[in-house]
């Protein structure tokens, strides 16, 4: 068992570390193996490790002692985790250590044997403005359309560029269905938009007149070129509401499932608009919008939480298993059923590229919660 060659007491002190904030990458990994090892009796070495038992009891009381002291280093200090990150909860000590089941579950070879991979493209349809669809994953890279006198490019790195200007103004639409990766896109005017999975983005090929003007439904984070003599506005399908801009980053998360729209703003100054109230927001702050027009702002928003996505990462700070698994599903292309109520908060970072088993994987170290997987349908179980 060669990933396991640790002495009873170098294990302790490896999870005395993952406690305290001190770990660092290289036995963040390591932790995430041993830990597993905890919940298959196969793999565990008595001879080198001994009872486990006692293990388990050794850790429990250095866990206890570690969280009852005041917190030099705060959960948020464990967000240095590497893309192979691991998965803490946040709940009392006693839910860090591995619980005795109620209900024997399958083993997790059994219960993941129907693993589903991460999606292999954005499979993304780029609608002209003359109803002609291009399907971006197949066209080549270089010139795909020209409009008005605006190229249409597709980049080495898979993002669609549009560049010139011309007289006449043609309106595209780009949408990403579920199971797909991140597609950037470079407006004529030097915007940069990505869009998530099961988004639209509607836009016009260059801009013209005293606004810039675009739609949107789904997942977008904008890097707004600087232009203050025509802002930029982003209204929304599903939603009577806008946010006007100069030039700034923000994220905007607006799915037609979701009762709430979500703004996070990493830079410069926006205004988000309802049917019923309007708000200025600063750097830093997220305006949640409910269905009735008003707005809850949030100061000292957590930017990473809500940006991690574009830059290819599952990223969860003290979210509940429905957000994750929300996410998942338009991530995967998947089905959720739940057979269980879990009311636990998760923290968990690992890239977007791997299959779902190794991010369930990571949720089930908690032993909070476990999944089954057949075909493309998830069940959530306890």
């Amino acid at each position: 068992m060669e990933h396991l060659r640790m002495t009873k007491e170098e294990l302790i002190l490896l999870t005395e570390k993952i406690v305290s904030g001190t770990a660092t990458d290289a036995e963040l990994m390591q932790y995430n193996r041993v830990f597993n090892a905890f919940s298959r009796q196969e793999t565990w070495d008595e001879h080198t490790l001994g009872n486990k038992a006692e293990i388990e009891a050794a850790i429990r009381l250095r866990l206890e002692d570690a969280l009852r002291k005041p917190a030099a280093t705060p959960v948020i200090g464990w967000y240095k985790w590497a893309a192979a990150a691991a998965v803490v909860v946040i709940i009392s000590v006693s839910a860090i250590l591995l619980r005795p089941r109620e209900v024997r579950l399958a083993p997790q070879a059994e219960r993941f044997r129907n693993d589903i991979p991460a999606p292999s493209g954005n499979h993304a349809v780029l609608t002209l403005g003359n109803g002609q669809q291009i399907l971006l994953d197949s066209a080549g890279n270089g010139t795909i359309a020209v409009q008005g006198g605006v190229n249409i490019a597709k980049t080495a790195d898979g993002q669609i560029a549009y560049s010139g200007a011309g007289a006449t103004v043609s309106t595209n639409t780009i949408t990403l269905p579920p199971g797909s990766r991140a597609l950037k896109i470079v407006l004529a005017d030097g915007t940069k938009v990505w869009i998530d999975a099961g988004s639209s983005f509607t836009y016009p090929t260059t801009f013209t007149g005293k606004t810039r003007a675009v739609n949107i439904t789904g997942q977008a984070y904008f890097e707004v070129a600087q232009n203050s003599n025509m802002p930029f506005t982003v209204s929304t399908t599903n939603k009577s509401y806008s946010v006007d801009v100069l030039g700034t980053s923000f994220n905007i998360r607006v799915y037609a499932d979701e009762s709430n729209i979500k703004l996070t703003l990493v830079d410069g100054a926006v205004k988000f608009n309802t049917n019923t109230v309007s708000k200025l927001m600063k750097p830093g702050e997220q305006a949640t919008a409910s269905d009735n027009g008003t707005i809850q702002l949030t100061t000292n928003a957590d930017l990473t939480a809500a940006t991690a996505w574009k830059d290819g990462l599952f990223y969860y700070n003290g979210s509940d298993i429905n957000t994750i698994m929300s996410e998942l599903q338009r991530y995967y292309n998947l089905d959720v059923v739940y057979q269980a109520n879990v009311r636990d908060s998760f923290v968990a970072k690992i890239p977007r590229d791997v299959p779902i088993s190794q991010l369930l994987n990571l949720l089930e170290m908690t032993n909070l919660v476990h999944f089954r997987i057949e075909g493309r349908k998830v069940t959530v179980m306890k």
